[in-house]
């Protein structure tokens, strides 16, 4: 099977195999089974009226149709539909891996707001922007998805030294949104990061004493500790230890009230069982 790089994943929905959906449900039955809510996302990332157009589905509705997807797949739960949440994911116009190219805010809002107002139509649950480099390009993009009415999350492509790829520190960059911003996003996180280097990241100088950390609240762990530059373009899946993966993420629950975990790059099924397990085991002893 052939990906289209421009897309990457998202034309999966369309084939008869149906890959993508063994993956969703395999998520959704370890969330049943442990009774957590879940958060799934539409494959979306690199899906924008740009890139489709040059895709081999540019007679297709890729949103729509990502969004149509989810739905149908939660309609197969009746018993725990309710704590199924589907997500309009959206991604930077350029490489997530690189802040150099980013939009500019106003170009930014301008280019994001189109894959705002079709995820609007297609009626999900909440929107988020993942592994964003650049601060400019977040705020164009927090812009656009203010203006829907529906919930929102910012996501971050974050190094181990405390700042997004362009140099911003975390603190700062929530601070420029939430400040810039109406309505603010939910909360923030980040995703494609080993969760040690997330803990290295809040810690450092630049953030470790801001009130803008208490809002940030989550990640999608990476499986490597490598930094994003040694991971862009790797041809290599590295997966570290699970267990040691868990605990940091633990950590960042009791540290920083994290509230929403999940995986990225290198996970699986067997990763998500075993925080799952792990989640269940704290809420069990918080009561």
């Amino acid at each position: 099977m052939v990906l289209d790089y421009r897309i990457n994943h998202a034309g999966l929905i369309y084939e008869p195999q149906n890959i993508l959906a063994i993956l969703y449900r395999q998520y959704i039955e370890v969330a049943q089974k442990y009774d957590l809510p879940i958060m799934l996302m539409t494959p979306t990332r690199k899906v924008n009226f740009e890139t489709i157009k040059h895709s081999m589905y540019a007679d297709r509705n890729l949103i729509a149709d990502s969004c149509s997807y989810l739905k149908d797949l939660r309609n197969e739960y009746p018993n725990f539909c309710h704590k199924i949440f589907i997500g309009g994911l959206l991604g930077c116009k350029g490489d997530a891996y690189n802040s150099e190219g980013a939009l500019e805010i106003e170009e930014s809002y301008e280019f994001h707001k189109i894959q705002v107002a079709e995820f609007t139509l297609a009626k999900v649950d909440f929107l988020f922007a993942g592994i964003m480099p650049a601060i400019t390009e977040a705020v164009g993009m927090a812009m656009a998805m203010a203006k829907s009415g529906i919930p929102y999350i910012i996501s971050f492509m974050v190094r181990k030294d405390g700042c997004l790829l362009d140099g911003t520190s975390i603190a700062e960059a929530i601070k420029i949104i939430d400040e810039k911003v109406n309505p603010r996003p939910i909360c923030y996180m980040a995703n494609c990061i080993h969760p040690i280097n997330l803990k290295r990241a809040l810690e450092q100088e630049v953030n470790v004493n801001s009130p803008q950390i208490s809002r940030f609240l989550g990640i999608q762990a990476n499986t490597s500790s490598l930094s994003p530059e040694e991971l862009n373009n790797s041809g290599v899946l590295l997966q570290e230890n699970f267990d040691v993966m868990i605990d940091e993420m633990c950590y960042l629950i009791k540290k920083y009230s994290f509230k929403i975990l999940g995986g990225c790059c290198g996970t699986d099924d067997i990763f998500l069982e075993k925080l799952s397990k792990k989640l269940k085991d704290i809420t069990k002893n918080k009561t």
